[in-house]
């Protein structure tokens, strides 16, 4: 069957009717929504099932349950004699169904950027302060993974970082998703390297796209404080400038997007600095209570940081 979102645009009806007419069809048996896979047809087996259990939907269930419940007594009974402590094992089993229930109700959190050292780098820095899993995914492939998690009716966070917002909006369309954005800047030791190059050195900057040029140049000065900086910037499809701008800068930087192939294309006696790749503490705690449901919080934040 097609994706929710494919068949609610097909049809030109609501998002979330579609979703819920697929989780009945789901509850009843008729569908079976598998992730990554896609949403297909069941009705051959749920009638074959029906049919073998006298027609009735509850005696399914109740074949489920007396196949689990043997499973488990006939595990449990092989690890004790084994030696397993019988305490020890009920204490394993709760903490296995809290953690897989924990994981049943958590959301699904998402990191989304346009490259994958950025992709990387700040899931692992999520990862941790949330202690919950984070799915890395590149913008691009959003608006087609997106509907698969949805049909698993669970919610969805999805973070990234200040400068990808409008595309990760697009890409929700009217889905409820909740957006958080992550604000990235200097790291401290690299503007404490930039400091002593001063506001009248020659500083060069490479990036994807000429819009981020206008925007980082702002950026950087007030980052660094200046009043003027000397700039040169140009995009990494720019060859030529970039050939000059690898010999001639006083400081070479680079956008998170473009860092790895700069490095690779600048002298091996050049440092290159990757700005914004320091993920602001404040700006993560905010993410953390509003995604672990600690808004309070994150209220008080923002009173504080607007005065």
């Amino acid at each position: 069957m097609p994706p929710v979102k494919v068949l609610a645009k097909n049809l030109g009806i609501n998002f979330q009717t579609v979703r819920k007419a697929y989780k009945e069809l789901e509850e009843n048996g008729l569908i079976n929504i598998k992730h990554g896979e896609g949403t297909f047809i069941s009705l051959t087996n749920s009638a074959r099932r029906a049919k073998i259990s006298g027609g009735d939907g509850n005696s399914t269930q109740t074949d489920i349950q007396t196949e689990f419940a043997n499973a488990a007594r006939k595990l449990i009974e092989q690890y004790l004699q084994q030696g397993l402590d019988f305490a020890e094992a009920k204490k394993i089993a709760e903490k296995s169904f809290a953690e897989i229930e924990r994981s049943q109700s958590s959301p699904v959190i998402i990191f989304a950027e346009c490259n994958q050292f950025q992709i990387k780098q700040i899931s692992e820095i999520l990862e941790k302060e949330l202690k919950l899993a984070v799915k890395p995914m590149r913008l691009e492939d959003l608006e087609k993974e997106i509907p698969v998690l949805m049909d698993e009716g669970r919610k969805i966070n999805i973070v990234t970082t200040g400068f990808h917002v409008n595309e990760v909006r697009n890409a929700v369309g009217e889905m409820p998703i909740q957006i958080d954005i992550l604000i990235t800047n200097l790291n401290p030791e690299i503007r404490r390297q930039l400091e002593t190059v001063g506001e009248k050195g020659k500083y060069s900057f490479i990036c994807r796209d000429k819009e981020s040029a206008v925007l980082y140049k702002d950026l950087l000065k007030a980052e660094l404080g200046y009043e003027q900086i000397h700039l040169t910037s140009c995009t990494l499809s720019e060859t030529d400038k970039v050939q000059i701008i690898l010999n001639s800068s006083d400081v070479l930087l680079s956008a998170p997007s473009v860092y790895e192939e700069v490095r690779k294309l600048a002298p091996s006696n050049r440092a290159v600095y990757n700005v914004f790749e320091r993920v602001d503490p404040m700006s993560l705690k905010v993410v953390k209570d509003r995604i672990l449901g600690n808004s309070k919080s994150s209220i008080a934040y923002y009173r504080n940081a607007l005065g």
